[in-house]
């Protein structure tokens, strides 16, 4: 495919994005830079992660030197949170920025914090279908 992609997914919930961005052939890797999912993105994604201390700076940098092509965020339980992590991607100079989100109200927050696009809707498939869109990117046939 040749998108090298980042994503941000540390749920149980968005386990099932992952895998449907690999199924569809993207080059992904899963930003760590909290503490408290490490652990079990170590035991999902082994090979995938990009470890990073949740500062800032060290994020931005880290992100920055890999270069991706887009970054997709999947929300985190806390809005600041997540809202801090999309300002960083920015920072970073990663060229499109998109949040999945099933809270229509925070959008602004995470425009306003640099996401290019966010995305909301409650059903998963409607999101990851204009993900897909957004990216030009097709999914293989089953």
């Amino acid at each position: 495919m040749g998108h090298k992609l980042l994503m941000i997914a540390c749920s149980d919930e968005d386990r099932w994005f992952v895998d449907r961005a690999l199924a569809a052939g993207l080059d992904i890797r899963l930003l760590v830079c909290f503490e408290d999912v490490q652990h079990k993105m170590r035991t999902w994604y082994p090979d995938r992660l990009l470890v990073v201390p949740a500062h800032k700076a060290s994020v931005t940098a880290a992100v920055r030197a890999e270069g991706f092509a887009a970054a997709l965020v999947c929300e985190l339980e806390d809005p600041i949170r997540t809202a801090l992590v999309v300002q960083a991607l920015r920072d970073a100079s990663v060229p499109r920025v998109m949040v999945l989100s099933r809270h229509p109200a925070r959008t602004q927050l995470y425009l306003r914090s640099g996401a290019h696009d966010v995305l909301c809707a409650e059903d998963r498939e409607h999101l990851w279908a204009a993900f897909l869109n957004g990216m030009s990117v097709q999914e293989p046939a089953s």
